[in-house]
């Protein structure tokens, strides 16, 4: 980019044939002419003017001390700054504009001081301060200034505005503004930054207070094509990568693309009716067939469409993966509605997922388990070869994060009926956990396990009294309640008793929770009830898996209380949804499914930061990347730096009916927001 700081020799010339022309106004100071003064700014200006420019600045620097009174001094004060500000001393340079702008505050050189001035603070990067001494010089010129001191100073407030500011600091310079041209052109450079960053609703906005509040401004003719431009980009696209399966057989994979498909649809049709909204939006659509290779295809034609500012879809992880390399390579923002696998928004800052993928529901479940219920002492149950794997893995990340103790976790085979070696494990882990240990003094024991004990506080008459009668004691009747810690951190030699370890008469009270993901809903009954059978008095925890209301009421004398995650809950019982309902069914003629309300959500939020100005690649990107807390009919939606929707909505069965009990958001440094509540499906 050209540098806007460099002063052509032509303008130069210009400036320096003003000084050379006219007396200054000297301010406080009565200045009297000198013909040597005249003599030696002359030849500094013609030094100046034939580029030695070193020469030049010993000339003016003469002039400044020789003739401290002389006519030439705040036009030689000016003319030092330059040439330092040319010679690259950029502190000598404003420390000279400063000094002359403090003695001689009313020189009819003031606007050219600042306007060097201005032009240095750009230069070393600190831009608010030059566009305010540069609105001064703007506000400091005079009705007999040059026209041309008034276009460089408008072109430097350009270069500054458009390298290095933002609409929000031209917000507070314009609540400052003094004049109506000053405030004018403020609202313009509003305008054309908005338009810049893809905030198109707030350009037009700031196009209209320039018009409404200042008809006779004379930046008509910026205004107007920037405001052509803005409606060219009114006209946007919304790309849709879906398996419609138009030349296949109806099958549930079809079923799935036509649902989230006509859930989009509904959310466009909605959007359209809002006349508020100054952005129109299209549908740009492509089937994917459930091909990764049509897929891919498909957004590389919708990259090269500069139309398209998003894309909508794939539903399934193979055809998400690859569309997204094309799509994060070409800078266009894909939001996948459905695809909950790890790693798929890693592929770049442009591919975002709007479902929870696996690493956040283990995350997820452990943050409810530990921050939200105070369980402390945890086990995990779960299949090795399918994605709860991934669940349990997170969750064992996350647990231990937090700092929550792991008892025992244990892994099974998809499809494995009988689980009795892994819960005879988790079972002995918790009865030894919760066991009281044995202390014995009998036979020989160490001197330094004594002193442990004596540094434990001890007395040491009770630990002679203890090894004089052989005794074995309870270590919480020896150290109270906090025995177990104790010993383990001293590292001191216990006898558990293990009578009740292998008796299901006995209850395993020392666990808070099982971590319990499954790979289908079959695996309710199968883990539910052989935990009631080995005797836990625990909460089960589970995956989204054991959503099925028909499994759990199925199972309902051993799933009763087991609380899991879900990607959906949907609130049946409220108006705007039964409205929503009502209005999709008059359209469609059918209920809406989930995947509808998948389809939904996701257009409707992101038409939502379209509509807000997000309409470009770029601001839809960084709108996306900001979302916090999209409220959607099946869930809520917030989005961050890692692009993975990290919310999530926990339910307990009891009592024959499914109720939401609690939100988590599984992002960076997030906690649950809502605990313990009475929701219903």
């Amino acid at each position: 980019m050209r540098e806007p700081m460099i002063l052509s020799l032509r303008s130069v010339t210009f400036f320096t044939g003003l000084l050379i022309a006219s007396l200054p106004a000297a301010g406080q100071v009565r200045l009297e002419f000198s013909q040597k003064n005249e003599a030696a700014f002359r030849a500094a200006v013609a030094r100046y003017d034939s580029g030695f420019t070193r020469e030049a600045l010993v000339g003016f620097d003469r002039c400044i001390t020789e003739f401290p009174a002389g006519h030439r001094v705040t036009a030689a004060y000016v003319m030092k700054g330059k040439a330092l500000y040319r010679l690259g001393e950029n502190l000598d340079a404003a420390k000279t504009l400063k000094a002359f702008l403090s003695r001689y505050p009313v020189s009819s050189y003031v606007p050219d001081a600042q306007l060097t001035l201005g032009l240095i603070y750009a230069k070393i990067e600190r831009p608010e301060e030059a566009m305010e001494i540069l609105l001064a010089a703007a506000r400091a010129l005079k009705p007999s200034s040059p026209p041309l001191l008034a276009r460089r100073i408008e072109a430097a407030m350009d270069s500054t505005v458009d390298a290095r500011l933002g609409p929000a600091p031209l917000r507070r310079f314009l609540t400052q503004a003094v004049t109506p041209a000053e405030r004018s052109y403020l609202w313009l450079k509003i305008a054309q930054r908005e338009a810049s960053a893809g905030n198109i609703v707030a350009s037009v906005v700031a196009l209209d207070s320039l018009a409404g509040r200042y008809p006779e401004n004379r930046f008509g003719e910026r205004a107007a094509e920037l405001r052509a431009r803005i409606i060219a980009r009114s006209n946007v696209k919304l790309g849709v990568l879906l398996p419609l399966m138009k030349h296949g057989e109806p099958s549930p994979v079809r079923d799935v693309g036509n649902e989230v498909y006509e859930g989009v649809q509904f959310a466009v049709e909605r959007y359209g009716l809002d006349s508020a909204r100054r952005v129109t939006v299209t549908l740009e659509t492509r089937d994917t067939e459930r091909d990764p290779s049509l897929a891919t295809g498909a957004a590389r034609e919708l990259a090269d469409d500069r139309d398209v500012v998003g894309i909508l879809g794939p539903v399934f992880s193979p055809e998400v993966t690859s569309a997204a390399a094309v799509a994060n390579a070409r800078g266009l923002p894909l939001v996948t509605p459905t695809a909950n696998a790890n790693g798929i928004a890693a592929t770049g800052k442009y591919v975002f997922q709007a479902n929870p993928d696996y690493d956040v529901r283990g995350r997820a479940m452990a943050r409810y388990a530990v921050q939200q219920r105070g369980f402390r002492t945890l086990a995990v149950l779960a299949p090795s070869d399918t994605y709860a794997k991934f669940l349990a893995d997170a969750f064992l990340r996350e647990a231990a994060r937090l700092g929550a103790r792991v008892l025992s976790t244990q892994w099974y085979q998809r499809g494995t009926s009988d689980l009795k070696p892994q819960l005879a494990s988790i079972r002995r882990a918790g009865m030894l956990d919760g066991a009281d240990a044995k202390l014995s003094f009998g036979g020989k024991v160490r001197q330094a396990t004594l002193m442990k004990f004596a540094g434990l506080g001890v007395p040491l008459k009770r630990i002679d009294s203890l090894m004089n009668r052989s005794s074995v004691i309870s270590a919480r009747q020896l150290l109270g309640p906090r025995a177990r810690a104790l010993l383990d951190s001293m590292e001191i030699p216990v006898v558990y008793d293990e009578s009740r370890v292998d008796s299901l008469e006995y209850p395993v009270e020392s666990i808070d929770a099982i971590y319990a993901p499954i790979s289908g809903a079959e695996e309710i009954g199968i883990v539910s009830s052989q935990v009631v059978y080995f005797h836990f008095q625990t909460q089960v925890l589970g995956s989204g898996e054991w959503n099925s209301f028909a499994e759990l009421n199925a199972n309902r004398r051993y799933a009763d209380g087991v609380v899991f995650e879900s990607d959906t809950f949907i609130d049946t019982a409220g108006g705007a949804y039964a409205s929503f309902a009502d209005s999709f069914a008059a359209r469609f003629r059918k209920k809406p499914t989930k995947n509808t309300l998948f389809g939904y959500d996701t257009a409707d939020m992101i038409l939502r930061l379209i509509g807000d100005g997000a309409s470009t690649r770029e601001a839809l990107e960084k709108a996306l990347t900001g979302l916090r807390d999209y409220r959607g009919f099946h869930s809520r939606i917030a989005l961050g730096p890692d692009r993975v929707n990290s919310a999530l909505t926990v339910l307990r069965y009891e009592q024959d009916e499914i109720r939401e009990v609690a939100e988590v958001n599984a992002g960076s440094g997030e906690e649950g927001e809502r605990h313990e509540g009475d929701g219903k499906r």
